[in-house]
């Protein structure tokens, strides 16, 4: 197009008479258009509770069958230790080992988004990344506590413990796990991830199995328990700090692939 067609155009345009503009009709336009959006987005929001069972279904049936195994699988272990003339703490020394393997189980659910890439898919959903995250850590955290309350409860009925001490003993061992990995969660934020998680967590199951089968560490004795009760609050504070941390990283993550794409 040469320039006498484009000032021909331009002249034309010019020229073209407009028609007045109704302003007060064009606000009602464009309010009416705002509020048919909110109206669409208020549709299709889901509440908490239904964001919940989604993510529910969400995590693998594979996951939840792990963690059956695990708790079935510990149980019967230790009812054949019970049967044996073993002494009471290193059954329950034995029992805390369910604790890292119950959050192994969980480690791939977490670190999905970066070890198979799928940031951009889950940034295409209605709830922010953090909040995806918080509520799957959620899930498969009652699930484990689940777990470990029926392991303390089948213990109690065998040994002579209450089941106070007894999900004492078995708590600290899971927190440590859950901190560490949220630590590695926090500093490692590639596709390895998910390996260093379970490394520190196989690491953990080993000094647990040492410890078993070491009793003159005296770690079960009644004085160590208020050291045990201490390792328990300054665990879960460590918790709340890296699931924080985890939280703005998250938040950050998020911004970045936002403002790139």
């Amino acid at each position: 197009m040469n320039k006498k067609q484009l000032h021909f155009i331009a002249t034309t345009l010019r020229d073209y008479p407009s028609f007045p503009v109704d302003h007060k009709r064009l606000e009602q336009t464009v309010h009416g258009a705002n509020e048919m959006l909110r109206q669409a987005q208020v549709t299709r929001r889901t509440s908490l509770p239904e964001f919940y069972k989604a993510q529910l279904s969400f995590i693998s049936w594979k996951v939840w069958m792990q963690q059956l195994l695990i708790v079935a699988g510990m149980g019967v272990l230790l009812y054949q230790f019970v049967n044996r003339p073993h002494g009471d703490m290193e059954i329950v020394m034995l029992a805390s080992v369910a604790a890292p393997l119950l959050v192994i189980t969980g480690l791939q659910t977490l670190t999905r988004s970066l070890n198979c890439h799928m940031i951009e898919i889950e940034l295409s959903t209605w709830r922010r990344l953090e909040k995806l995250t918080m509520v799957r850590m959620s899930l498969l955290g009652v699930a484990d506590l689940i777990g470990l309350i029926i392991l303390a409860i089948l213990l109690n009925t065998w040994i002579e413990m209450e089941i106070v001490s007894l999900l004492l003993y078995l708590l600290v061992p899971f927190n440590v796990s859950c901190l560490g990995s949220l630590w590695l969660m926090n500093r490692v934020r590639n596709a390895n991830c998910g390996y260093y998680c379970l490394a520190y967590c196989g690491l953990l199951i080993i000094v647990q199995v040492i410890c078993t089968f070491t009793p003159s560490l005296s770690l079960f004795l009644s004085s160590a328990t208020g050291t045990w009760q201490i390792a328990l609050v300054l665990s879960l504070g460590g918790i709340v700090y890296e699931t924080r941390g985890l939280s703005r990283n998250f938040r950050s993550l998020e911004t970045a692939v936002r403002l790139h794409y």
